[in-house]
């Protein structure tokens, strides 16, 4: 089943123009992440075609795309996602305080997981190819029950104290508050009472149709971009999918730092310090954050979600703008 996932949704979602264009290195490094990412979406895309033999039914993508980001906001597999990954390098296993055993178990759970995958994957495949819209909310039931087993699973191979430790590290990873993703078992590690666990339900809750809206609307973008080709889309439907993906990436990140906002509302100053420290001091090994959500915490530069990028043009009223500013003095005055 997760290996439908990863070919029809992950790989789209982590490869996509969203990431690719909000995190901005040098032009070197941006040549090297595009080469990387369109070898990745070719690898995935043919292992989605054969497993398939030819493109996923229509709302493939969208069923299991709803499915995991379910359980990553509401059922903790943000965690089993990161203890899976965490388990290929020991010696992130040996930072999060995991003894030789536990990593065994962590490596063994994969492996399990990954053999599994492999045999119920036909069974999912022969349902997406015959389902009918009625079956779209059983299947999608049945993958986040799935999903659930895999994540009370690899809970039991950790204690409490361990797995605080892993909420952290995805609550970095996601870039904090601010990130379209954010969700109340990632933010647990800023050390909420029950009150204020409460009050950040209720704020999710009252964000959760536009958020909602959004996830569709980019499931539908991915829908849309296997339909055209994938990789093998046209040079102008590329462009077209990157245009409706950047617009609609800014609308996320607005969503998403109106979002953090609110939630901030509801916490300390020391809690508020301690999101700053935990940004600020994300392990060198995660991937970089995209530039909204540097913010200032990590020194870097943060542009606003207004600022201009490239091939905006010119602001219309630049001119003007320009004239009305004193001019800098050439000169020292007495």
């Amino acid at each position: 089943m997760l290996r439908i996932v990863f070919c029809c949704v992950i790989f789209w979602v982590g490869c996509s123009v969203w990431f690719d264009s909000v995190v901005a290195q040098t032009p070197e490094q941006d040549q090297q992440r595009k080469e990387y990412r369109e070898r990745r979406q070719r690898e995935a895309q043919q292992r989605s075609e054969t497993l398939f033999q030819g493109k996923p039914p229509a709302g493939t993508t969208t069923i299991v795309g709803r499915s995991v980001i379910n359980s990553v906001n509401s059922k903790g597999f943000g965690n089993t996602i990161a203890l899976l990954e965490i388990a290929k390098k020991p010696e992130i296993c040996n930072e999060m305080g995991f003894n030789d055993e536990q990593t065994a178990s962590l490596k063994s759970a994969r492996d399990m997981i990954q053999a599994q995958i492999f045999m119920n994957a036909p069974k999912y495949v022969h349902r997406f190819k015959t389902m009918a819209d009625a079956d779209h909310k059983t299947i999608q039931e049945d993958i986040e029950k799935d999903i659930q087993r895999m994540t009370d699973h690899v809970e039991t191979l950790i204690t409490p104290e361990q797995k605080k430790n892993v909420q952290k590290l995805v609550f970095q990873g996601m870039g904090g508050l601010n990130s379209p993703i954010i969700n109340l078992d990632a933010m647990s590690t800023l050390n909420l009472t029950e009150e204020q666990k409460k009050k950040a339900e209720i704020t999710f809750k009252e964000m959760e149709s536009e958020r909602v809206a959004q996830m569709e609307e980019g499931l539908k973008l991915i829908e849309k971009a296997i339909e055209l080709g994938g990789v093998n889309m046209s040079p102008e439907d590329k462009a077209k999918i990157e245009a409706e993906g950047k617009a609609l990436e800014a609308r996320i990140l607005a969503a998403g730092k109106t979002l953090g906002d609110k939630l901030r509302t509801h916490l300390t100053s020391e809690q508020l310090e301690l999101e700053k420290n935990l940004i600020a001091n994300r392990p060198k090994y995660l991937p970089p954050l995209p530039r909204q959500l540097r913010g200032d915490f990590t020194g870097q530069y943060s542009p606003g979600l207004d600022s201009w990028t490239p091939g905006q043009g010119v602001p219309q009223d630049w001119n003007k703008e320009k004239k009305s500013r004193r001019p800098f003095p050439t000169q020292e005055t007495n």
